[in-house]
């Protein structure tokens, strides 16, 4: 069986994850494109804010919200959808102020975090933000139950190795005794520093506010006091989010193409995959120029006098150049898979040829789709 229809059939959640430009937004849109084929209500969540998804979907645009993918984008394609397909784009500011809405002890606290400047700069700046960010968001739609299959387009692969650390680095931050260890005194002192008896925290903080200033060091400071009683929301919520991603209900998708880097950044991620306990369901390894035959092999001096020739020998002379050249292409990319064959079974692959065109409207999107989901895991005839 296509090892992404057994993932489609069997699980809830789908983490599409790979390096930069190997077209891992349209695979995510299109599992889930399949999904709602089949009769299943599926949403696609991207991080990545370019419109590429939206514009695919056939989207003006997308928000914090799943937005619901019309029927007649289907039915115009000559499909007839059993089920629904939602798509929605990460609004990692929004989700950070519906988490402090929810976690802090009342709305006055939570209104006092989010009107605070200092969180106001870090929500959606901070390292490790949106990819936690993203965790909730997938955790919320998970727990809410509307949806039989949820898809994430995750950020790049280096980035998205941060998405599987986020929710640990985001606590510790949040928990950073040594920098509430320095804020504590000006805390209490509400920006006094006559009164701080800690000398190592006046010293620093008398070096702070020549850098950053007084405002800078009070917004900080409110910030932490207005977290108290908040920390064990956080980490708990950060427990079942790592637990979802390692249950019987996920299963991560790596995808790649057959350029050599983005074969190692494959490769690095499927390690750390399983170093992290996480289920590993497939490998998409998508554009991947088609092979016919063998190609024709002549010598370049052949080559050359072909060259020199009539018309026609010329005309051949360039053909022969072409082909020459393309099949050096396909040879390197076979050379680089078959690297990748050796730490990834091949039935655990699914291959997508490259494509006449890109997906990037509904029909194109259809067509990447069919590609992913034929049958014997292998291009479809009717690829590029």
């Amino acid at each position: 069986m296509n090892p992404i229809a057994e993932i489609v059939e069997h699980k809830e959640v789908v983490v599409c994850a790979g390096s930069g430009g190997v077209g891992k937004t349209t695979v995510a849109a299109s599992i889930a494109l399949r999904a709602a084929l089949e009769g299943k209500r599926a949403a696609v969540l991207t991080i990545d804010p370019a419109r590429r998804l939206a514009s695919s979907l056939g989207l003006k645009e997308l928000t914090n919200k799943p937005t619901k993918v019309n029927r007649r984008k289907f039915t115009s394609a000559g499909l007839a959808p059993a089920g629904e397909l939602h798509a929605m784009m990460l609004d990692t500011k929004t989700t950070f102020d519906e988490v402090v809405m929810q976690y802090a002890p009342s709305r006055e606290q939570a209104e006092r975090i989010i009107a605070n400047r200092f969180y106001r700069n870090i929500s959606s700046t901070l390292s490790g933000t949106q990819e936690y960010m993203a965790m909730e968001k997938l955790y919320e739609l998970y727990v809410d139950g509307r949806y039989d299959l949820i898809v994430i387009d995750t950020p790049p692969t280096r980035n998205a190795l941060d998405f599987l650390d986020s929710p640990r680095r985001l606590t510790s931050f949040l928990e950073s005794r040594m920098l509430r260890w320095f804020l504590i005194p000006y805390m209490k002192a509400g920006g006094g520093m006559m009164r701080i008896a800690n000398v190592a925290a006046a010293t620093f903080l008398r070096f702070a506010k020549r850098i950053v200033g007084s405002e800078v060091l009070l917004d900080t400071a409110e910030f932490f006091a207005n977290l108290e009683g908040m920390y064990d929301g956080f980490k708990q919520r950060a427990g079942e989010v790592a637990a979802l991603l390692r249950s019987d209900a996920t299963s991560f998708v790596v995808v790649t193409s057959p350029a050599a880097e983005s074969v190692n950044e494959a490769l690095f991620f499927g390690a750390r995959l399983n170093e992290s306990g996480l289920p590993f369901g497939a490998l998409v390894v998508n554009r991947v120029h088609p092979k016919y035959g063998d190609g024709v092999r002549l010598k370049p001096r052949r080559l050359a006098k072909l060259a020199q020739g009539g018309e026609d020998a010329r005309g051949l002379a360039t053909l022969l150049a072409v082909e020459e050249s393309f099949m050096r292409v396909v040879r390197l990319e076979e050379a680089n898979l078959d690297a990748l064959a050796r730490k990834i079974p091949r039935h655990r692959w699914v291959r997508v040829p490259y494509l006449e065109r890109e997906a990037v409207d509904f029909p194109g999107l259809v067509a990447v789709a069919a590609q992913i989901f034929a049958e014997d895991g292998s291009p479809h005839p009717g690829g590029g």
